[in-house]
């Protein structure tokens, strides 16, 4: 469905805030959280959550992780898979600092991994490598994102959201242009959310272990 991403966006401590926007990594910031497509367009954004908050609890602080929570996104019913009749749910992807669902699916775990669990992680890596890079021309296009912004958090959060809109109207309108030689992520302009660990449900397990069967047998060359 899409590759969910988040990240911390500086601005300058807001009057009379004390700790609330401060950040794990030592400045203050609100949060971008965003849904990208297979072509690098921003399909759902959340902007503005304070960065003092736990990285972890970004996705169920906004409207997205509301609506996963209540089973209130519309998402199609499962679906087969080339080579096979079983019925797959539809999923979104993200890393490691988002809990396992059974609709969303990171990789395991560095240790102990097998030949099948490394192939799940190799093929989920490149999938969600479009919202790296879509964040990635978000930061190096539009200024704004390259030092601290020196706003309130309502106009940063703003700000934020027409230069996603902009994103996509000029990745239509000039897509080979707006895209050219600008994929890289420079740290230093938007930061990582932090990777959490916790606990997954055994359904959202089970599905992850069932789309990492399918990648080493039937779906491997694909």
């Amino acid at each position: 469905m899409g590759a969910i991403d988040g990240k911390h966006i500086a601005i300058r401590k807001p009057a009379n805030s004390g700790s609330l926007y401060y950040n794990y990594k030592g400045f203050y910031s609100i949060v971008l959280l965003a849904v990208v497509n297979a072509i690098k367009e921003f399909i759902m954004i959340d902007a503005g959550i304070n960065g003092k908050i736990s990285d972890g609890g970004v996705l169920f602080y906004s409207k997205l992780g509301e609506l996963m929570e209540k089973n209130g996104l519309n998402l199609p019913q499962p679906k087969s898979l080339p080579k096979t009749d079983d019925l797959y749910p539809y999923v979104f992807v993200a890393d490691n600092a988002f809990p396992l669902g059974v609709n969303l699916m990171k990789p395991y775990q560095e240790k102990c991994l097998t030949p099948a669990k490394e192939l799940f992680n190799k093929r989920l890596s490149a999938a969600r490598a479009t919202v790296e890079n879509a964040f990635g021309v978000l930061a190096s296009r539009f200024g704004v994102f390259q030092k601290a912004m020196n706003l309130e958090p309502a106009k940063t959060t703003s700000v934020t959201m027409a230069s996603c809109y902009l994103h996509n109207y000029l990745a239509k309108e000039n897509n080979k242009t707006y895209f050219s030689g600008q994929e890289e992520m420079n740290e230093e302009l938007l930061v990582n959310l932090r990777t959490m660990a916790r606990n997954s449900t055994s359904n959202a397990k089970m599905v992850r272990d069932k789309f990492c069967q399918y990648y080493i047998n039937e779906g491997v060359n694909m």
